[in-house]
């Protein structure tokens, strides 16, 4: 990306009748879970370590999914090289899947994500002609890491990240972004279109969403102690990966245009979520997981 790019002015004829992409699906309610999203989350939250085929099926079988059902999972993303089977009856993620892992587990750093905005921009321009997989893989990437699309092929998102360019253009490319994409860091934008583009972002809509989960991971907790173990790991292996999902894909919008206070206190209280989760699930394998297992974003990456 290219820093300090002054584009004040840049979009005086930027078309207004293209339809803003900035959000991503719904992910407040339960969705159903699939076995190659149960073994790839799972498996992200062993790390290198790795975990048993004996865990996996375990899981599997807490959402109705047979044995067999598993086993062909399992084959499948070895085949795809998405997992690999490092020793007898154990699996963990491919090395080339850990970019990903580190994405996701950054929800854990919280506001150290961002830094002071000085209003300024970054931008990426996408060009004309990408086949249908590549395009819908560069918006999963952008609209994941907080760009709203203002007009045809051209995406912002507040320039507040601590990513330095070359870190965050790295980050793209392996979410899905093509490598034909021309990014610009530091940008300064035409105030009138900035103005109308700040509405783009929903921030009420985002701070809804936070207050919607805190407000069930709050229920969750006190409800889990209830829960037997089997169906403690069940609810928390569902509400706390929609939890993560919304943390890790968060926007990150800056203080000057929302407000940061339910971002934080979700972000906290999935911090204590997530450690009484893993106690559950230590009891699985006899070992404690690095992190909770986060439903459906490791599976709709891999597609």
């Amino acid at each position: 990306m290219a820093d300090n790019q002054d584009l004040t002015g840049s979009h005086q004829h930027a078309s207004t009748d293209t339809p803003e992409r900035c959000d991503r699906a719904d992910i407040s309610n339960d969705r159903p879970v699939k076995p190659a999203s149960i073994i790839l989350d799972l498996l992200r939250t062993y790390a290198e370590r790795g975990t048993s085929a004996a865990n996996i099926m375990a899981t599997g079988a807490m959402f109705g999914f047979s044995g067999n059902r598993m086993r062909v999972g399992l084959s499948r993303l070895v085949a795809r090289q998405t997992i690999e089977n490092f020793r007898r009856g154990y699996y963990r993620l491919n090395r080339t899947t850990d970019p990903f892992n580190t994405f996701v587990e950054r929800w854990r750093l919280g506001e150290a994500r961002m830094r002071p905005w000085d209003q300024r921009w970054l931008l990426i321009h996408r060009g004309d002609g990408l086949d249908h997989t590549k395009g819908i893989k560069g918006e999963w990437a952008l609209t994941h890491t907080g760009f709203c699309e203002i007009s045809k092929n051209c995406w912002i998102r507040p320039d507040n990240l601590v990513l330095t360019p070359a870190e965050l253009e790295q980050q793209l490319h392996y979410l899905g972004l093509e490598n034909g994409a021309i990014g610009a860091s530091g940008a300064e934008l035409n105030r009138r279109w900035q103005q109308r583009w700040l509405a783009y972002f929903e921030p009420e809509k985002i701070n809804n969403r936070y207050r919607k989960m805190y407000q069930r991971l709050t229920n969750s907790l006190n409800e889990l102690p209830n829960l037997g173990t089997t169906a403690a790991m069940k609810s928390s292996f569902q509400l706390g990966g929609q939890a993560i999902e919304i943390l890790a894909t968060d926007p990150l919008l800056p203080a000057e245009l929302i407000d940061t206070s339910p971002r934080e206190s979700l972000w906290r209280l999935m911090l204590e979520y997530d450690r009484v989760g893993r106690e559950f699930w230590a009891s699985a394998d006899n070992s404690i997981p690095i992190t909770m297992p986060s439903a459906q974003i490791a599976l709709k990456h891999a597609r």
